[in-house]
C-alpha cells in the first residue's frame, strides 16, 4: 500500500522542513485587511509583524471546501492509496472537522485525518513519527493508535509580550487585556489536551521560563524528550538566556530553535515566546530532521 503523510503549516518549525522530509503541505491562511495570504507561500513573519505594528486587521479562516477536495485529488492522482493528514488542534480551529468531512464525503475515508491536538514542534513530532512508521510499512491503524497515545506526552507554554492580539482574536476580553497591559502582566498560556488555557500571570518572562524548566526537567529527561524554543519576534536577549540555561542544565547544546507558525502568530502577536518539550521520534531527536 502506498501511503503519503500530509500536514498543514501550523506544524512548521523551520521553513520548508516538511517539504525537505517528503511530506505534503497544505498552507493555512492569514487575512490582512481583507487580503488573503498563504503561510509559506505568500507571507513570512516579517510581513505579518509589520502589518500588526501598523494596526491592520488580522484574521484567519478555514479554506473553502473545494480547495481541500482539490488538494487531495491531486495527491491521489500520484498513485497513493491513503493519505495520513494532520490538522492543527480541533480546539484551536475548525480545520479538523472540515478535513474529516471531506474525507468521509469525497474520498471514502481514504484520507486518515488526525487531530494533532497541538501546533509547531509537537505537531511536527507527530508528523515525522508517522513518516518514519510509513517508511517502516507499519499499518496505518497502528500509527494512529500510537499517535493518540503520545499526544499528551509533552509540556508546552507560551508567553505573549502583551494581550492585544489575544484580545483581537477573541481569546480574552478587552477589559482584561487593558488591565493586563497597564499593569505589565503577561499570561502564561499552557497547551493542555489540545486547548490553550491560562496557567498564571507574570511580569518577568525570562524568570518564568527558567523557573518552569527547573521544576519539570526531571520529568522530561533529555534522553527521551526534545526541548524547543520558538518565538515571533521575541526579545533576543531573553530567548538567548533561556536557551543557555536549558543547555547548561543538560551540559550540552540541546535546545532546538524555531519560529512560531504564521497562523498562530496571527493570534498570539509579536514578542511571543514558547517552550515545547516533546517526545523524541523513535528515540531520534527532532533536530535530525531539520
Amino acid at each position: 500500500m502506498k501511503v503519503l503523510v500530509s500536514a498543514d503549516t501550523s506544524s512548521l518549525l523551520t521553513k520548508d522542513v516538511l517539504v525537505k522530509n517528503g511530506i505534503s503541505v497544505f498552507p493555512l491562511n492569514v487575512i490582512i485587511d481583507g487580503q488573503e495570504y498563504l503561510d509559506g507561500v505568500s507571507i513570512e513573519q516579517d510581513f505579518l509583524y509589520d502589518s500588526m505594528k501598523a494596526n491592520k486587521v488580522i484574521k484567519t479562516s478555514t479554506p473553502p471546501l473545494g480547495q481541500v477536495v482539490e488538494y487531495f485529488e491531486e495527491l491521489f492522482k500520484k498513485g497513493y492509496d491513503k493519505v495520513i493528514h494532520f490538522t492543527i488542534s480541533s480546539k484551536l480551529s475548525s480545520m479538523y472537522n472540515l478535513f474529516k468531512t471531506v474525507s468521509e464525503e469525497y474520498f471514502d475515508n481514504k484520507v486518515i485525518v488526525i487531530d494533532a491536538y497541538s501546533v509547531s514542534s509537537l505537531m511536527l513530532s507527530h508528523v515525522l513519527y508517522a513518516l518514519d512508521e510509513v517508511k517502516n510499512e507499519t499499518p496505518v491503524e497502528e500509527i494512529v493508535k500510537t499517535i493518540e497515545e503520545r499526544k499528551n506526552d509533552a509540556y508546552i507554554i507560551f508567553v505573549p509580550e502583551n494581550l492585544t492580539s489575544l484580545k483581537n482574536g477573541g481569546r480574552i476580553s478587552p477589559a482584561i487585556a487593558a488591565l493586563g497591559n497597564v499593569l505589565g502582566l503577561k499570561p502564561v498560556i499552557a497547551l493542555k489536551e489540545g486547548e490553550l488555557v491560562k496557567d498564571t500571570m507574570t511580569r518577568n518572562i525570562k524568570k518564568t521560563f527558567i523557573d518552569r524548566v527547573n521544576e519539570i526537567k526531571d520529568n522530561y529527561p533529555i534522553s527521551k524528550y526534545d526541548y524547543s524554543l520558538i518565538n515571533f519576534k521575541g526579545n533576543e536577549t531573553i530567548v538567548e538566556s533561556i536557551k543557555n540555561h536549558i543547555n547548561s542544565l543538560f551540559n550540552e547544546e540541546v535546545v532546538i530553535e524555531g519560529l512560531i507558525p504564521i497562523n498562530v502568530c496571527a493570534h498570539c502577536g509579536p514578542g511571543t515566546i514558547g517552550l515545547l518539550i516533546t517526545p523524541k521520534i523513535n528515540n531520534i531527536s527532532l533536530s535530525k530532521y531539520l
